[in-house]
């Protein structure tokens, strides 16, 4: 008998072949997959997993498996214990690159995701702590067709922010000056900077900048801290991106960043998590998103801004909107609430229609928080049975 895994990697090079043979087919799934929105996502991958299906029957049927969903099903299984073996592990990923059609893996979504979508509109979990993060990797191709994450070369590197967060730490300004010099990138979270500190690290940052990526995570900055950061954000910016989670802010700190953020800006991303703002946090965001923003990320994770404040923020979002990834986990929101933003999307009539937001570049987390019907304390007493059986008896007469 031919060793288990010789067997494999004979039907993987039968199926490699058999996905050359079939390349004009499955480019068009990837590309209809791709281009469309969640439901006619969903329709292409569901009809090229059928399509796949069929390829595979007889394949799996001359090594010994029936020739069916459940005989393919069986070869996954007998197989999975070998699906670390490297030989394996490259076939598989030379499958990808088939089954992707010339297209960008990462944008190449199967069913399981496209149903995450469709059932709970987002394309991710929920943050364990916080997000957005300012990124310290980038993605780029492999020579397999994946996209591994490297290094960012715009970013502070990692030994300078250590200076760096000392030099904040210690009052230094000119020192902070020199290691930060034009750099608008930075991920100096959980320095213990403080107040201090963080006074020290806006006074550094150049005016002149165009976009600022700043995750100042954990530092307990406070609202003393914060006022000073917002006195000093580049008036020009076209890109901001804070993380300002876990900084015990307070409202009046959230009041002061919001009324910063310059009109010009066309991304935007704010980490606000934890902050517990309410909905007088979410009127103040509201009132300060740009008029011409295009990409907007909002963490409002654990804010308890209520059906209210959601209500602020969608009639805020502006016509430009070309995608959008909200946070909503620990806010107090109903159905209503919950899912106020996702009718806004694909419905012209809806008064607040964003008409340049397509549902595959909606992004939400979270669940509605708020039970909006109560059941009974206790079970209904004899008496008034009794006089709903009368009722209904009077009612049918």
């Amino acid at each position: 008998m031919v060793p288990q895994l010789e067997r494999s990697l004979q039907l993987q090079d039968e199926i490699i072949q058999a996905y050359q043979q079939k390349a004009p087919e499955l480019r068009r799934f990837a590309q209809k997959i791709k281009a469309g929105g969640s439901v006619a996502a969903l329709q292409a991958a569901e009809e090229r997993e059928a399509f796949l299906l069929e390829l595979q029957k007889p394949l799996v049927a001359r090594y010994g498996f029936e020739e069916s969903a459940k005989g393919v099903r069986d070869a996954m299984v007998e197989y999975a214990d070998i699906a670390e073996n490297n030989l394996v592990t490259k076939r598989h990923n030379h499958m990808e690159r088939l089954l992707a059609g010339g297209e960008d893996i990462d944008l190449y979504l199967g069913v399981p995701a496209q149903q995450a979508i469709r059932n709970f509109g987002t394309r991710r979990p929920a943050p364990p702590s916080q997000f957005p993060l300012v990124a310290r990797e980038d993605f780029e191709k492999s020579f397999e067709g994946r996209r591994l994450p490297v290094p960012r070369k715009d970013m502070l590197a990692a030994n300078t922010t250590e200076e760096l967060a000392a030099a904040c730490k210690r009052g230094d300004t000119l020192r902070a000056e020199a290691l930060l010099g034009q750099s608008g990138v930075v991920n100096i979270g959980f320095h213990g900077l403080g107040p201090a500190g963080a006074k020290t690290l806006a006074q550094v940052i150049s005016p002149k900048l165009e976009a600022l990526e700043l995750d100042i995570t954990g530092n307990g900055i406070g609202p003393e801290g914060v006022k000073a950061l917002a006195s000093k954000i580049p008036k020009n910016l076209k890109v901001l991106k804070l993380n300002l989670s876990r900084n015990r802010l307070t409202l009046a700190g959230v009041k002061a960043i919001a009324a910063s953020i310059p009109k010009s800006v066309e991304v935007l991303s704010l980490g606000f998590s934890g902050m517990k703002m309410g909905a007088a946090g979410a009127a103040a965001l509201a009132e300060a998103i740009p008029p011409q923003v295009k990409d907007l990320s909002l963490d409002l994770f654990g804010n308890k801004i209520g059906d209210d404040g959601m209500d602020l923020i969608s009639k805020a979002l502006p016509k430009s909107l070309e995608l959008l990834h909200v946070v909503l986990q620990q806010n107090d929101l109903s159905r209503r609430g919950f899912f106020m933003l996702d009718r806004q999307i694909g419905d012209p009539l809806n008064q607040r229609f964003l008409p340049k937001l397509k549902p595959e570049n909606f992004i939400k987390s979270g669940e509605v928080d708020v039970t909006e019907f109560k059941e009974e304390a206790e079970p209904c007493s004899s008496v008034k049975m009794a006089t709903l059986a009368a009722l209904a008896a009077k009612m049918s007469t």
